[in-house]
């Protein structure tokens, strides 16, 4: 698979843009320790104006990320109010079956402009995977509405030294939607994590040789996080997998590909000026709302009640 080229837009600082991504960060380290306690939360105090951004993006929380992406959502899906996360999406168990999980079923990964990128085979992929995040609620994935892309919204892992293997996790959310607006979690909950040998990583067809469910929980004892050396870049959206060479993949010695379409269009409306055309809408100035309103805490407890059902395929 050659490397394939796309522009990447820049973003400019935002005092709540860069709170969330540290949050991100602490999120991520959660979940590779496994966290989920009262005292592993990360949280905002006071609700947070969010200006419309001086360049061509969006803010994660835009209004917009409810209602940009319907006509691709509501054919192959239904929306509710989840008790954790607000208002969220779950796909049709008719197209993805009851052993999905996100970044493992139906898809392939992609090494494209320095990044890891998740290529989805379902019609509405392209949104799921790129904006938003996703999350494991009352024995079933949900999608949580964001506007910011990113070629996967992952945690990484890799193997130690004597075992060749990558892991990824799909990134907790940082916020819920209550009554069309953004407001902050007070918790921050593990999600189950796939991992691949180094050899078969970007090779077609993720679910059909990785590791995932209870087998992978042996591989995240024997593995640590992953971050990439790399200069703080503002506006790098999700934490950048390993590239190729690491894992001793030779990207000239693969046959040439092309993205599907639906990767287009997804860049598409990550840009104001290129995803109004489509019908998007334009940025708007919004408020989140901090942790503890609005229904930020699940009702009658300080965090999500889990326990450990199936998550996937095991």
């Amino acid at each position: 698979m050659a490397q394939a080229s796309h522009s990447r837009h820049s973003h400019g600082p935002l005092r709540l843009r860069d709170a969330m991504r540290a949050r991100g960060a602490v999120l991520a380290v959660f979940v590779a320790l496994g966290l989920c306690s009262p005292l592993a939360r990360a949280q905002s105090d006071s609700d947070e104006s969010v200006p419309v951004p001086s360049g061509d993006e969006y803010a994660d929380t835009d209004p917009s990320a409810l209602t940009d992406f319907r006509a691709v959502l509501d054919p192959n899906g239904t929306w509710a109010d989840d008790p954790s996360y607000g208002t969220a999406w779950t796909p049709d168990p008719a197209q993805v079956g009851p052993s999905f999980q996100p970044y493992d079923t139906a898809g392939s990964w992609e090494y494209v402009d320095g990044d890891s990128v998740w290529v989805s085979e379902y019609d509405w992929g392209w949104v799921c995977f790129h904006y938003g995040r996703w999350a494991w609620s009352a024995g079933r994935w949900v999608w949580i509405p964001g506007r910011e892309y990113a070629g996967a919204w992952v945690s990484w892992r890799l193997g130690d030294d004597d075992l060749g293997y990558v892991g990824w996790a799909p990134v907790p959310p940082a916020w819920m939607w209550v009554g069309g607006s953004a407001t902050m979690l007070g918790f921050a909950s593990p999600e189950p994590w796939t991992f691949s040998t180094y050899g078969d990583f970007l090779a077609p067809g993720v679910a059909s040789h990785s590791v995932t469910g209870n087998r992978a929980a042996t591989l995240v004892a024997r593995s640590r996080p992953y971050v990439r050396a790399q200069p703080v870049v503002p506006g790098t959206p999700a934490p950048r997998g390993p590239p190729p060479a690491m894992l001793g993949i030779d990207l000239t010695r693969s046959a040439p590909s092309s993205l599907p379409a639906r990767e287009a269009r997804a860049r598409q409306f990550s840009r104001p000026s290129s995803a109004q055309p489509l019908g998007g809408r334009a940025p708007a100035a919004h408020v989140v709302h901090a942790a503890g309103r609005g229904g930020a805490w699940p009702r009658g407890s300080g965090q999500p009640t889990r326990g450990t059902p199936s998550r996937g395929r095991r």
